[in-house]
């Protein structure tokens, strides 16, 4: 289990903060759990890509699999951030 903090960027421009545990961290590959308050989340914007900058500066480009109020179930792969 890969853990830590990191920031979920919204398609509006908000950024939330979040703690994260990927069950797996193979390669590009990165799916697990975000945990944060996700109230005030539209639950229309889960069918687009979303993006998470986990604390030591991964990039992680992702879909959400399944949601409740506390977490977001993803799979995605890492991607370069845009100098």
């Amino acid at each position: 289990m890969h853990t830590g903090k990191g920031t979920l960027i919204l398609r509006d421009g908000r950024r939330l903060l979040l703690n994260y545990q990927f069950a797996t961290d193979y390669d590009l590959v990165r799916s697990g759990y975000l945990y944060l308050d996700t109230s005030d989340i539209d639950p229309a914007s889960y069918g687009n890509r979303m993006g998470l900058i986990c604390e030591d500066g991964t990039a992680v480009e992702f879909v959400v699999i399944h949601f409740g109020d506390r977490h977001l179930a993803i799979a995605g792969r890492t991607v370069s951030l845009a100098a």
